[in-house]
């Protein structure tokens, strides 16, 4: 029972480092990018508490981006291409609003507005698009047996 539990415990551990860390690299690149396109800050942990605070702020609306666009293609209003074509707009657009706000919110860091839209732009591109739904059909979840074999 003891090994149970000290295996669940680091592998949690595990999970939780390897998720910090890929976080920590997402954000370093945002910030790295930022200080290419001319941000000015007050010290570089200024612009990483700017990022950080705009990745929290942005995860409600980036959520409805993505939820948005899902929900335009499962329920058939949209096609793949149509939802992917209406999320990078929108994503960018909420990417920026966000972290204009933050920049307005801190007083440490100077966004300009072309870093502002750079950035929100790169961020939808880089984001998760709108993947193709798998239906089932006869059993099979592939949609039919075009796409590829079939999950267990």
């Amino acid at each position: 029972m003891k090994r149970n539990l000290w295996g669940a415990i680091l592998g949690g551990i595990a999970a939780g480092a390897l998720i910090l860390g890929i976080l920590a690299a997402v954000i370093l690149a945002e910030a790295g990018l930022l200080h290419l396109l001319g941000v000015r800050y007050a010290a570089f942990g200024w612009l990483i508490v700017y990022v950080l605070l705009a990745a929290v702020l942005g995860l409600p609306l980036e959520l409805f981006t993505n939820g948005l666009a899902g929900a335009l293609f499962r329920l058939g209003w949209a096609t793949r291409r149509q939802a992917n074509l209406l999320y990078i707009p929108l994503d960018a657009l909420c990417s920026a609003l966000v972290l204009w706000a933050v920049d307005l919110l801190m007083p440490q860091v100077e966004a300009n507005g072309l870093a502002i839209l750079v950035t929100g732009l790169l961020s939808a591109l880089c984001s998760q698009p709108v993947e193709k739904a798998r239906q089932e059909r006869g059993g099979q979840r592939d949609g039919g047996g075009t796409d590829g074999p079939a999950e267990p």
